[in-house]
């Protein structure tokens, strides 16, 4: 018998997980696409500053869940909080509902900054666990950074409905290469 495939629900992408970028409101793909560049590049700073006995001792893995959980709450409180603005303190039921949608909206539009550090994360306890050298681990992670946010040109081109081209890679690459520059300054100025 043949497999068929199931409907995914509206607004959810082909399999049912994450939603298709290109059936969201342009705004949200904005935020989601901010959120990931963002976050990348502050894990990206994390991953260049941690030291080979960070990694060894376990600090590094913490180090890297912290920064991206800690990013990802302080952005959404910023968001929550700019949201308020305009609020004449009389709601109507409508207004409540929206906002609780806004509230969710934001939470989920944020989700990219709080797994941009999963990756380095697991790539460091596998070294901490003694199954990778710790110099290895910390070159993965950082490699691993920069692709991703190097193919974001790649991906703006696709979720705007354009075939990728050379010129959407290189503009990653470019991006890729300024966003490793600011985290090595960071690491710079701040360690």
């Amino acid at each position: 018998m043949p497999r068929t495939r199931r409907p995914s629900r509206p607004g959810r992408g082909p399999r049912g997980g994450r939603p298709d970028p290109r059936d969201l409101p342009l705004e949200h793909v904005r935020d989601r696409m901010s959120s990931y560049i963002y976050g990348n590049i502050t894990v990206l700073a994390v991953a260049i500053a941690v030291n080979p006995d960070q990694i060894h001792h376990g600090a590094a893995v913490a180090t890297v869940l912290a920064t991206a959980v800690l990013t990802y709450l302080a952005h959404v409180l910023a968001h929550l909080v700019a949201h308020g603005l305009g609020d004449d303190g009389e709601e109507s039921a409508e207004d409540r509902a929206a906002r609780r949608d806004s509230v969710a909206t934001i939470v989920r539009n944020a989700n990219p900054i709080a797994t941009s550090g999963l990756i380095p994360a697991v790539l460091y306890a596998v070294a901490w666990i003694g199954w990778l050298p710790a110099e290895w681990a910390q070159i993965a992670a950082t490699v691993i950074l920069v692709v991703r946010i190097g193919l974001v040109g790649v991906f703006m081109q696709r979720f705007s409905g354009k075939q990728p081209t050379f010129l959407g890679l290189w503009g990653g690459i470019v991006l890729a290469a300024v966003a490793f520059v600011i985290g090595l300054v960071k690491v710079v100025l701040t360690h």
